[in-house]
């Protein structure tokens, strides 16, 4: 399978659940905006969408959750989970059931209603299996399992070396099962990642961080697919409801400098937020229609 470019070209999949890497090119000029965030969001990590088609986001320092303005970037609003702002190391967050959910990335689910502007609001706490060494960065819900995903960009597990896991949590039981839904296999990646890379652009956009590590995921209503974010050569891996990988894309580096969260909004366009690396926080815009 040859990984498809984003750099100067966005390339999305349309087709569902496709088992080939057949894509439809999407010109750069798809790239809508890409807006600079308060200092707030320096560290911004996950991004997901209510079922009114509103962005929330958090930083991967403390326990509160902000409403975009995807257009603009402005806060609209903030609401603290618990009565103070809890410090873990916060990676992730996803809307499901009309709650939502914060995962850490020694494994911990945080579970909680939307609040009011100023709010500090209660919330539920499970513990999983996954520890500091698993390091969970991405969270998303699928909802045709009722459950959450976390993919993890560390230790996979003894059994599971040489990939990337995604564990599943399911919102039924409140546990999460012990062989992860989906195995990435990293050198695969690697290989198309480096050998597409090369020919198409040589070195003009050379990228010095070259293993697969999942900073984020989400589920595309449009093709039933999920889209795995990697900060480590900007990469995204589209995997259908199997697992299989059916398409591979790579970020333009000069616009993304640190990708760290992903999502869609309810009209397919996708945004990426990147932590600020010494500059601004962003949120950038991709029209995917």
């Amino acid at each position: 399978m040859k990984i498809q470019i984003l750099s100067i070209m966005l390339l999305f999949s349309c087709g569902q659940n496709q088992d080939t890497s057949g894509s439809i090119q999407i010109p750069a000029s798809k790239i809508i905006s890409t807006v600079k965030l308060s200092k707030q969001l320096s560290e911004i990590s996950g991004l997901t969408m209510n079922h009114d088609n509103e962005l929330f986001a958090h930083n991967d320092e403390k326990s509160i959750v902000y409403q975009l303005n995807y257009q603009n970037g402005d806060i609209l609003k903030k609401f603290t989970v618990g009565k103070k702002p809890i410090k873990e190391d916060f990676e992730g967050i996803t809307f499901a059931n009309n709650l939502f959910y914060l995962v850490t990335s020694n494994g911990y689910i945080y579970e909680f209603p939307e609040g009011d502007n100023g709010e500090e609001v209660k919330y539920e706490k499970y513990k999983t299996f996954l520890v500091a060494d698993n390091n969970v960065e991405g969270l998303c819900y699928d909802p045709d399992n009722n459950s959450l995903l976390l993919a993890c960009k560390g230790n996979p597990g003894k059994k599971y070396k040489g990939n990337r896991a995604v564990y599943e949590f399911s919102l039924k039981d409140k546990k999460l099962k012990k062989k992860p839904r989906f195995l990435l296999p990293v050198e695969e990646i690697m290989e198309n990642y480096k050998s597409d890379f090369f020919s198409k652009l040589g070195e003009f956009f050379l990228i010095k961080d070259d293993t697969f590590a999942p900073s984020g995921i989400e589920y595309n209503t449009k093709t039933g697919n999920f889209f795995v974010l990697s900060f480590k050569g900007r990469l995204i891996i589209e995997i259908n409801n199997r697992g299989k990988i059916v398409n591979q894309y790579l970020l333009d580096p000069k616009k993304h400098r640190q990708p760290e969260g992903i999502t869609f909004t309810n009209n397919n366009y996708m945004i990426i937020s990147d932590e600020a690396a010494d500059k601004k926080a962003t949120l950038t815009l991709y029209n995917l229609q």
